[in-house]
């Protein structure tokens, strides 16, 4: 006759206990891992977006396109300049982050925002005066009128400016392509500005907040990759300088962008 028993109750507790205290501690580690995953395949796609940009520079008497946007956000990317960049070796995927679920998810949205001339099996827009709302911000000169300035840091080693020519000095620290931090103004928040919900255009044709890449929390990104006019690409942390107890964009209000 048999004299094996079965577990108790609090046996069976104490193992379903070490299971849960086991996946609290891997899960995060399994996030971070992920993420880290994102962050390198963000930064090959940000890499891609500047080679297109220097390749387009390359037959253009070194200058870059100057995007003509319809608003001051630098996410903004002309149709001419899309196809060319199709041209050379981008694709629609490599216009968003893997990091950015929202623009992963409502990616329609965004690739037609302005424009619905889009046509999936040529792979083109048949209208070219529109433009996309990409994941990533182009830190290039427009057509008209000019930006204003891009707010200096104190860390900053050169002023960051618009570029327009691949003939700028010092190219390894001129900024091409960046990952899109951004902001709308709120108090009784970390940096006083809420960065998972940005309204704007999108949100208010489709009810779909536009959102920061990289995320921590709502209150405060990671950070973000930067394409350089070398070529090169690095990760910056999100360290923004405080003015009034409130972080200090680079660049505009409504939102405010960071980088």
């Amino acid at each position: 006759m048999s004299n094996r028993r079965g577990f108790t109750l609090i046996e069976l507790l104490v193992v379903i206990a070490i299971i849960a205290l086991l996946m609290g501690i891997l899960l995060p580690a399994l996030n971070r891992v992920k993420e880290q995953a994102r962050r390198q395949s963000c930064s090959a796609r940000i890499r891609q977006q500047v080679l297109a940009l220097n390749l387009y520079a390359n037959d253009h008497d070194s200058k870059l396109p100057l995007p003509n946007t319809a608003g001051s956000w630098l996410q903004d990317v002309a149709v001419n300049t899309v196809h060319f960049m199709f041209q050379n070796g981008m694709t629609r995927e490599m216009f968003y982050c893997p990091s950015n679920a929202t623009h992963q998810k409502y990616n329609d949205y965004f690739w037609e925002y302005n424009n619905d001339s889009w046509d999936s099996r040529v792979q083109r827009f048949t209208n070219e005066n529109g433009f996309i709302v990409s994941g990533y911000c182009f830190i290039l000169e427009t057509t008209t009128n000019g930006r204003p300035d891009i707010v200096r840091y104190d860390k900053d080693p050169v002023q960051k400016r618009w570029v327009k020519t691949t003939q700028e000095p010092q190219s390894s620290l001129r900024e091409v392509v960046i990952d899109s931090i951004m902001g709308t103004r709120k108090n009784n928040t970390k940096y006083g500005y809420n960065f998972a919900e940005v309204s704007g255009g999108i949100y208010n044709e489709h009810q779909v907040y536009d959102t920061t890449s990289h995320l921590k929390s709502s209150e405060e990104p990671t950070g973000g990759n930067i394409g350089f006019m070398d070529n090169h690409t690095e990760w910056r942390p999100f360290d923004p300088e405080i003015e009034n107890s409130v972080a200090l964009p680079r660049y505009g209000t409504a939102p405010g962008f960071f980088w």
